[in-house]
Formats: C-alpha cells, structure tokens, sequence
C-alpha cells in the first residue's frame, strides 16, 4: 500500500459528486491518492474527480465508469451490443478487465447477457419505470418535507446557486451539465434531510435515476419546467410549507416520468 504524506484523516463521501468510494482528505485541501488494492480513494473538487480516476483506478474500475456513464448519457442506446473490444483499446487494456466490468454491470441490472455470448444494454420498460418513479416519489417526497424542517439558510442558499448554474445550461443549450447538477440539487435536499439511512435509500436509485434524467431532459421545454419547479421547492421550503412542498415533489417526479414514457414511445 502506497500513500502520500499529509494524510491524516478518511472523509465521508465526496460532496460533489456521487462517489461510490471512501477518500483520503489532504487537512489543506485538494487531492491525495492511496491505492488499497482494488479501492481508489480521491477527494474530489468540481472536474477533478474524473481526472483522478482516470490516473489512479484500477483497469477494471476504468472500464465499468466507462461503460456505465455510456449506458447513462445514452451514448450507448437499449440493446445496443457492448464491444469488449473497443471498450478496452478505448482505456488501453486488456479485455480481461472489461468483462470482470461487464459482468458488475449485469449484477446492477444495466445490462444483459445474450445467449450467443456478449453483452447488450438493458432497454428501459414501463414497468420498470413505474415501480422506480412510484419509490423515488415516496422517499424524495418524505426527504423534502423532512429537510424543510432542518435545512438551514446557507444550504438554502446552496441551492439558490445550484439553480443560478442550471439557468445557465438552459441558455447554453448544455443537457450534460444540467443533468449532473439536477442530481446534485437533489443530492442536497436529501443531505439537508439530516437523516442517514434515507439518504442512503435515495442514493441507490441514483444510476437508474441518472440514466432516466439523460431521457427525460431530451427536450428543451423540460429543462425550463425543471428549474421553475426547483425555485419553487425551494421557496416552499422557506416558507415551511410541508404539504405543498410534498404535493409539488410528488408532481415534478410523475412529470418526469411522463415525459420520458413519451420520448420511449411508450
């Protein structure tokens, strides 16, 4: 085990993005490194966390964040077939890596194994959709109603910027960006809910839901109905308004959801 000086401490996980690892935390800021065989720790500032990975994570690792951000951005498309070999000359390696990466993949339930051999993306179906949007109601729903009560003025105030970025994404016709601070808009409100085991529920929806907000957030329209929504929540929540916040949670999900019932044609 290898490990840079000025360690002196582990943090909890990265507060800017959904890191599934636990990180080493430098006391002066910024990055340190320590490899503990097939765990990669990174402290993470905006646009870091991606560089880092790429440097220090183990092949494997490289190649499933591959193919999953792929599978999420829509990149790679529903039964599209998932090529071994391009995804290892794309992070030069060896095939061995992508399919220890593959086969995590099928355990998530993102992808499918053909009879004949290989891998597909595994297509998105209603009912699947319902039964996640109808969980994902019920527990953002309570986190909202649970945070009103304990969010204090500068996370309201966090979230004040979050929306100021996305109106900037909406002007600048930037999807990709909106989609990642749409998720962290709502990582926030799940924070702000105090309440660890929650978050915790909420978080595990999360590859699904990202994958759903790269459908979702196709249409222009959509991304304006997003932030009215999100500057509406958050005035709600200064007002302690319990019930309307809960009722316009609920709405902005089943809106979600019908939209992206209708950009599958389903």
């Amino acid at each position: 085990m290898e490990a840079i000086e000025g360690i002196d401490e582990i943090c909890r996980v990265c507060p800017n993005y959904r890191c599934d690892r636990w990180i080493p935390k430098h006391p002066k800021g910024g990055f340190v490194v320590e490899e503990i065989e097939d765990v990669v720790g990174l402290q993470c500032t905006p646009g870091g966390c991606e560089e880092m990975g790429k440097k220090y994570a183990p092949l494997r690792d490289q190649a499933y964040a591959s193919i999953k951000n792929a599978i999420i951005t829509a990149e790679l498309k529903p039964n599209q077939r998932i090529g071994e070999e391009a995804v290892a000359a794309r992070i030069g390696t060896s095939r061995t890596p992508v399919r220890e990466a593959l086969q995590k993949l099928e355990i998530e339930g993102l992808i499918l194994k053909k009879q004949g051999g290989g891998f597909v993306v595994k297509g998105v179906v209603e009912e699947e959709i319902e039964d996640i949007v109808g969980l994902q109601c019920t527990l953002e729903s309570y986190a909202g109603r649970l945070a009103m009560t304990r969010i204090t003025e500068e996370e309201l105030c966090d979230l004040d910027h979050f929306i100021e970025l996305q109106e900037e994404c909406v002007i600048n016709l930037d999807a990709e960006t909106f989609i990642r601070l749409d998720g962290e808009f709502h990582a926030r409100i799940h924070r702000a809910a105090k309440n660890a085991r929650l978050y915790e529920l909420v978080q595990s929806l999360q590859d699904i839901l990202d994958r759903y907000r790269a459908i979702i957030f196709r249409s222009h329209a959509s991304l304006h109905q997003s932030v009215k929504d999100h500057k509406e929540m958050i005035a709600l929540m200064r007002a302690r308004n319990a019930r309307k916040i809960e009722k316009l949670i609920s709405r902005h999900m089943i809106r979600g959801k019908n939209i992206m019932k209708k950009n599958l044609n389903l």
